[in-house]
């Protein structure tokens, strides 16, 4: 079972631990981290609200997989790795071992990024009326509209420009995306366990969470799939 950590409570070693096998991946030939990337700039996807009423009931499901299958490209180079996760309703700065951690990336089809952002968000955000709610599509519209979209735009835009985090078809470059979604992604599941029972509705090929093979039922609770939060 991984437990993923609060970001500002990680040990020294995993700190290291997250950036050294990012490193490792950006430095292999086969290039698996702008591979990784590349899955998030295509549409076809559907895994955003702004794309249609499926996109909405996808999002959270979608992008569970998508940690999923990062953390456990990370767990192939180091079988202790995890995704830590910011949790910007309590800390409006970014990590301070984070903040120098601003990689260049080749993604196929895209070209190379290179890493920029604000080193805080203006206010720690404040996500209880987005909890409180007890219908899944107006929790993961509001949350997706609101906390998701404000950081990765008030992380991404710098100086009047949008950068890898405010630019959805290639913000996983910024290894703060990760970090980022598994805190959307620990909300959900805090959300889960005071809401049964209450899930995307998603029937058909939009069930499914392409371009993997899992469904929307296999990914409803996080504690099959392996992993939990500190």
């Amino acid at each position: 079972m991984t437990t993923r950590k609060e970001a500002s409570s990680l040990t020294t070693a995993e700190r290291n631990r997250y950036k050294n096998v990012i490193q490792q991946m950006l430095a292999d030939p086969s290039n698996p981290y702008g591979k990784m990337v590349a899955i998030h700039g295509h549409m076809m996807h559907n895994m955003h609200g702004g794309m249609n009423a499926a996109g909405t009931q996808r999002f959270l499901t979608w992008h569970r997989d998508y940690l999923m299958k990062f953390e456990q490209a990370l767990q192939q180079i180091d079988p202790a790795s995890f995704i830590p996760y910011w949790d910007w309703t309590k800390r409006r700065s970014l990590p301070t071992w984070m903040r120098t951690f601003k990689p260049t990336v080749f993604i196929p089809g895209r070209g190379t990024i290179i890493v920029k952002r604000n080193a805080s968000i203006p206010a720690k955000l404040n996500v209880n009326g987005i909890t409180s709610l007890t219908d899944f599509t107006n929790f993961t519209d509001e949350l997706e509209n609101g906390p998701h979209g404000t950081v990765h735009m008030q992380v991404g835009v710098v100086n009047g420009v949008r950068e890898a985090m405010a630019d959805i078809r290639v913000s996983p470059a910024d290894p703060i995306f990760w970090m980022h979604h598994a805190q959307l992604d620990r909300l959900w599941s805090i959300w889960q366990v005071q809401n049964p029972g209450k899930n995307p509705t998603l029937t058909g090929v939009n069930a499914v969470m392409d371009p993997w093979p899992e469904t929307a039922t296999q990914l409803r609770s996080i504690a099959p799939l392996g992993y939990s939060y500190q």
